[in-house]
């Protein structure tokens, strides 16, 4: 009886012993993490940063916004700042303009350049606009508090070693010294990839009773559709979760105007949330023409485009295209709307009797590009003209960077792109592994 008190008496000392310590390991927890909130508030103006967008494209963030009441004079330059009030800090650059007594600010003009957000380790972090003036030793850092209708995000990284992390983008508020302060976090924790989200989506061009260009009984639509699966099953081979939005079991109910109904190529693209698009073609056109163009977004380094151009021509006998229009490098193009294009789909609009889309010169031509981007890319496409539905995703903050690629032309090269389909498949995959 005695043996059993004492055990029960030496339980209890156990029990309380443990639970004093997860009391005193919790409020040091609560206390290091205020800490570091007041490290980071502790600098701030009390003026915010209104951030009218925030997106992300492909695998970068991005966001715009503006500083009220701010001074021309004596400033040198802004920078986004990251950190988690320990130890990481990284900077990058930021554009900055001064318009009627305010501060115009945003991430790079380059879409897929700046805040990589698959690089970011573990942990919580806030995100902070900081301006250097010409007469201040120390630069100043403000918030960014939400002036905008767009959602948070979620964030999944792309798979390597079959591991993902979610990151969350979102607006929180924070007491401190008797005042509420707006701030943009950005927290970064190992997690399980959803089966509905993709790492690359690959659109296989056209389908259905469109069957794209066409060379006896070889058509555009079959060849894309091969090469689309073939890359899909290589891709996966290294790891990557690949989505087509075309293959042999909808392959039939496509047509040139239902991209963006619910199971449209454009609707089940952004389904995925992939971080990058190649969408696959043939060209047609003169009997001079012929080789290989990569069609880049606007607002982009061009290096990845680069990358694939010169691996496909490395690995097979295609050339770069002779093609000059809209050439930026050997290979790789940039497309945008023409005024001359934009005035006639305005006079379209206005025969049909609808309100013109707001198109601009910095809007990508090329439908695949421009309406998986969402915000990033000035996607339109809002129903508005009846020959097409509206595409749900067109004012979407998580843009998917995609790529046109223009296997080479019917007319001059389809004995290259029957042949070597390997080939082509494994620079293409060599290129999209590097960019990751």
């Amino acid at each position: 009886m005695f043996k059993k008190i004492l055990t029960f008496i030496m339980l209890i000392f156990i029990i309380s012993g443990l639970g004093i310590g997860l009391y005193f390991a919790t409020k040091s927890d609560s206390n290091e993490e205020q800490k570091l909130q007041e490290a980071i508030f502790e600098k701030l103006q009390t003026k915010e940063v209104e951030a009218t967008e925030i997106f992300t494209y492909g695998k970068c963030f991005h966001f715009s916004g503006k500083l009220e009441g701010a001074v021309k004079d004596n400033f040198e330059s802004a920078k986004l700042y990251l950190t988690d009030g320990n130890e990481f800090e990284k900077t990058y650059p930021l554009d900055a303009s001064f318009e009627e007594g305010n501060f115009q600010i945003s991430t790079t003009a380059q879409l897929n350049s700046g805040l990589i957000l698959d690089d970011l380790p573990e942990g919580e972090y806030v995100v902070l606009v900081r301006l250097k003036l010409n007469n201040s030793v120390n630069p100043k850092y403000y918030s960014l508090s939400n002036a905008s209708n767009l959602e948070n995000i979620e964030y999944f990284t792309v798979t390597k070693e079959n591991q993902n992390r979610k990151i969350n983008l979102e607006f929180k508020s924070q007491k401190y010294d008797n005042r509420d302060c707006a701030y943009l976090s950005l927290t970064v924790a190992n997690a399980e990839k959803p089966a509905e989200v993709y790492d690359i989506v690959i659109d296989a061009g056209h389908g259905g009773k469109d069957v794209g260009e066409k060379s006896g009984t070889d058509t555009e639509a079959d060849i894309a559709l091969a090469y689309a699966k073939l890359l899909k099953e290589r891709l996966e081979t290294q790891g990557l979760k690949v989505k087509l939005t075309r293959d042999d079991a909808n392959t039939n109910h496509y047509t040139a105007t239902n991209m963006y109904d619910e199971n449209g190529r454009i609707s089940i693209a952004c389904q995925s949330k992939a971080k990058y698009m190649l969408s696959l073609h043939i060209n047609n056109g003169n009997k001079g023409l012929r080789g290989l163009e990569i069609y880049s977004p606007c607002k982009s380094n061009l290096e990845f485009a680069k990358n694939i151009a010169n691996k496909i021509v490395t690995y097979t006998d295609i050339e770069y295209s002779n093609n000059k229009s809209f050439k930026k490098e050997e290979g790789v193009y940039v497309r945008n709307y023409t005024k001359n294009v934009i005035d006639e789909l305005a006079a379209t609009a206005t025969k049909k009797g609808y309100e013109p889309y707001n198109i601009t010169l910095d809007t990508p031509y090329l439908y695949t590009i421009r309406e998986v981007g969402g915000i990033a890319t000035k996607a339109y496409v809002d129903g508005r003209n009846k020959s097409y539905s509206a595409n749900p995703y067109y004012e979407s903050n998580q843009g998917i960077e995609c790529y046109q690629i223009e296997m080479g032309y019917i007319k001059n090269d389809l004995e290259i792109l029957k042949a070597q389909m390997e080939q082509y498949v494994i620079a293409i995959s060599e290129a999209v592994w590097e960019s990751l």
